[in-house]
């Protein structure tokens, strides 16, 4: 069985390698391949000025990579910290310390998928053994956040910084044992709440994100023996959550989502492990909810649905459904998003409908006035995009009319034949970059494009 590839003799150009570090690599180079997780290679090199071009000399100057894995991601320890540089851009703090690091290896706990592969983790309780024989201790490390750090750790001139307001807890969450009860109630908190960070640090023994980004805009915290996994995001589609910028290009993300798995230690509203099919759960919860198709491409409504509010503002929900197999999830009750990037054909389809009556009315109770111009061509789509819809269009911003949201789903991301920009090219024709040739700000295109939007949509207007 081949051994681990080391290389830990020299330490990159200006910097020390701490001593603890150049052990551990050397002991590692003494177990077999496969026993620790997957990495080609433990050895320290400067880090890859192309990893950011723009920030290669802070880079270089505060750290050094110590473990190569196999996608190209690089673990790097700088300012004291673990982090990761991701072969697709990623970065973000693995570890405070490089003594939490080694202690959550040796545990599986990294967040890092190769090293915490339960298929290859025979060698974590030598690990854990050799770190004991040491006497190692964590230190008490000041939170570090790399993604914000390498944005310059600028604050933005403004910005939202106070979470979700959520309502009082439900009957069915007063019912709940005490460790649901707690899971969901973190549902919707940001990441930086103190009952997050304690709730993943307690009980999944990792930490939780310090931020997202455009390029990594979500992360998954897995807690395997606890039977939780929690997923984190900035951009959640919901009123009640707003962007929480950190840096110019960071944000504060939320818990939007917890799956609750078979080793969960509790049953869920009564519901055990051998309670899998719908048959019955709904001995024990009754009928289903609603059943809803089984994905965006489907009409037939097949799938079964238990749903419950988790607070008295329904924003939240436990989420409990059985298709190839049974799911629950605590979660935010999302939008869908039909475009986020508020293109030209999208604001004109938001000036047909704010005329036509397809918008809801009540999600624009801010921009009551404005959508009164739009409606009387006074104003534009555009200009109610720009006002009302930072983030885009959501297909909760129509009315919620029976398959109204589905067919402008399927409309915006060409689904089922359906498609926006093939209608728009159709009657505008293409410009030099393949575009639809139209502007957005113009009721003259809204007008030429009516007669297809009356046919997309011809079962919903009055």
């Amino acid at each position: 069985m081949p051994r681990y590839p080391v290389r830990v003799s020299e330490a990159p150009k200006g910097h020390a390698v701490p001593p603890l570090l150049r052990e551990v690599g050397a002991w590692v180079g003494t177990q077999n391949h496969g026993t620790l997780g997957w990495f080609d290679l433990f050895g320290f090199d400067a880090l890859p000025s192309e990893y950011s071009p723009e920030n290669a000399e802070r880079l270089q100057a505060a750290g050094f990579s110590f473990l190569n894995l196999p996608d190209g991601s690089l673990l790097a320890l700088l300012k004291d910290a673990v982090v990761l540089l991701g072969s697709e851009g990623e970065s973000r703090t693995v570890a405070d310390s490089l003594e939490a690091f080694l202690v959550a290896w040796s545990k599986g706990r990294t967040g890092i998928s190769d090293l915490d592969d339960d298929d290859a983790s025979s060698g974590r309780e030598a690990l854990a053994a050799w770190l004991q024989a040491r006497g190692l201790q964590v230190p008490k490390a000041a939170p570090f956040d790399f993604a914000a750090w390498l944005d310059g750790d600028e604050a933005p001139a403004s910005g939202a910084t106070s979470g979700a307001s959520l309502g009082a807890p439900t009957d069915d969450v007063k019912a709940m044992g005490p460790a649901l009860r707690r899971l969901v109630s973190l549902v919707g908190q940001r990441a930086d709440s103190p009952e997050v960070v304690a709730y993943v640090e307690e009980v999944l023994g990792q930490q939780a994100p310090r931020s997202t980004s455009s390029r990594e805009d979500s992360v998954n915290v897995v807690g395997a023996e606890a039977g939780v996994e929690l997923l984190f995001k900035h951009d959640v589609l919901h009123d009640a959550f707003p962007l929480i910028p950190k840096t110019a290009t960071t944000f504060v993300p939320y818990l939007a989502l917890a799956w609750v798995r078979p080793a969960f230690p509790e049953p869920v509203l009564g519901l055990d492990a051998t309670d899998l099919t719908e048959e019955a759960i709904t001995k024990k919860l009754g009928p289903p909810t609603e059943r809803r198709a089984g994905s965006m491409l489907d009409d037939a409504l097949t799938v079964p649905h238990w749903v419950r509010p988790l607070e008295s503002t329904g924003t939240t929900e436990l989420l409990i459904s059985v298709r190839r197999s049974r799911s629950i999830t605590a979660q935010v009750r999302e939008a869908r998003a039909l475009d986020p990037f508020s293109r030209p054909g999208t604001a004109l389809f938001v000036g047909w409908a704010a005329a036509r009556g397809l918008l809801d009315a009540s999600r624009f109770g801010a921009h009551a006035a404005l959508l009164a111009a739009v409606k009387g061509r006074e104003a534009s789509g555009a200009d109610l995009m720009k006002a009302a819809l930072p983030r885009g269009l959501w297909d909760a911003h129509l009315r919620d009319l029976p398959g109204l949201r589905l067919l402008a789903y399927r409309w915006f991301h060409n689904m089922k034949g359906l498609w926006i920009r093939a209608d728009l090219l159709k009657v505008f024709g293409a410009d030099a970059k393949g575009e639809p040739r139209l502007e957005a700000d113009a009721w003259a295109a809204v007008d030429a494009a009516s007669k297809v939007f009356e046919e997309r949509f011809a079962q919903w207007l009055a």
